[in-house]
């Protein structure tokens, strides 16, 4: 118990009088039909005063004791969004709507529609496993709604392992199905887009869609979709490795293919 305290201690900087991690909350907002700002999900920056290594799939639990009058009791688990090859001087989370801090949160929204709010924060972490994905040729990633979280730190390292040469991928695809598009902005940047040269990803909304297929990127490497995906078909497409393209004429060894999903919590 001494130990983790003073783990606690040390890595949010209060041995060294750098001062506490600061959370810079941001929303994003839907209209109603009533023309209400409803939020839709809050980002959270925390800015560390100790660089820490987090990998991918690995969580925080976070404190912010100034949001709610119960809020000093409570702790919330969330996964952390970001990943770096380096130490991170900063982590990124995606907080659903829902109860306890993320509810909390939601309340202080009116005063941020335009820029961001910064609280005093505290976590302990980071907590969990990660998988070794370097070993595998062929990556299917199936997310819905808020679970697209957990599977943003295995694009990126899968990405960057890639442009690296530091691992045996050539082909990623994210299937993610959600109830509108308003997270896609907020997840899928620029850095995602621009460098996954090797990333194809196919988007299944519900509904709002004015077509069943709506194609967009600078290769047509992304599409939206109307309705649910077929999960069965897309599998095994994906572990067939018929959409891996190689070399004609020539006999190669096919690598294996993993297969990640996550649901909403």
């Amino acid at each position: 118990m001494r130990g983790c305290l003073v783990i606690l201690l040390y890595r949010n900087g209060l041995f060294a009088g750098r001062g506490a991690p600061r959370a810079l909350v941001s929303f994003t907002f839907k209209k109603t039909k009533e023309d209400k700002l409803v939020v839709t999900a809050s980002q959270v920056r925390v800015l560390l005063p100790r660089p820490v290594q987090v990998e991918a799939g690995q969580y925080i639990n976070l404190w912010i004791p100034s949001v709610g009058l119960w809020a000093w009791t409570q702790t919330h688990p969330f996964t952390v969004t970001s990943w770096s090859r380096h130490r991170q001087d900063a982590m990124e989370l995606l907080v659903q709507p829902r109860h306890g801090l993320s509810a909390d949160l939601t309340r202080h929204a009116s005063v941020a529609t335009e820029t961001s709010v910064s609280y005093m924060a505290l976590f302990t972490g980071p907590h969990g496993t990660t998988e070794d994905v370097s070993k595998y040729e062929n990556a299917l990633l199936i997310a819905s709604g808020f679970g697209i979280a957990a599977v943003i730190p295995y694009l990126k390292k899968m990405i960057y392992g890639y442009n690296t040469c530091t691992s045996q991928i050539r082909r990623l695809h994210l299937v993610w199905q959600v109830e509108s598009i308003g997270l896609l902005n907020d997840l899928l940047d620029d850095d995602i887009i621009d460098d996954g040269y090797i990333l194809n990803v196919s988007i299944y909304v519900r509904n709002g869609l004015a077509h069943n297929k709506v194609p967009f990127g600078e290769h047509e490497r992304f599409c939206l979709y109307q309705g649910t995906p077929n999960y069965e078909s897309i599998v095994s497409l994906e572990v067939s490795g018929d959409q891996i393209e190689r070399l004609p004429n020539i006999r190669e060894e096919r690598g294996r293919t993993l297969v990640v999903g996550k649901q909403p919590d």
